[in-house]
């Protein structure tokens, strides 16, 4: 069981994947009872969720991580919280595959 999985929105899941880390994907509303399902699971020893889906995990997982040491639970917070516009963002995200591949691309 020591794989490890991130619990993130869409855009930021990309990123994971193309690293080979296992993604899932949520949306605010369905994030809480995706996370309690991969806890009971246990699958996973350690489950990374972006803190713009559950704002505290650690504490609103209290009541199903009762009684189990695994998995660990790590928030993480979102790519959106790192910046104060969403503009900034973008042109964070540009410069890092400018970088990586050499040229622009457009991001939307």
């Amino acid at each position: 069981m020591p794989k490890m999985l991130v619990v993130t929105d869409a855009e930021t899941a990309i990123g994971f994947r193309l690293a080979g880390v296992d993604v899932l994907e949520a949306t605010g509303d369905g994030a809480q009872a995706a996370v309690e399902e991969v806890i009971v699971s246990d699958r996973y020893g350690l489950v990374v969720v972006d803190e713009s889906l559950i704002a505290d995990p650690v504490k609103a997982m209290e009541r199903v991580m009762r009684g189990r040491d695994l998995p660990v639970l790590l928030p993480m917070p979102g790519l959106a919280a790192a910046f104060d516009h969403d503009a900034d963002a973008k042109a964070y995200m540009q410069q890092l595959v400018r970088s990586a591949i050499g040229f622009d691309i457009k991001l939307d």
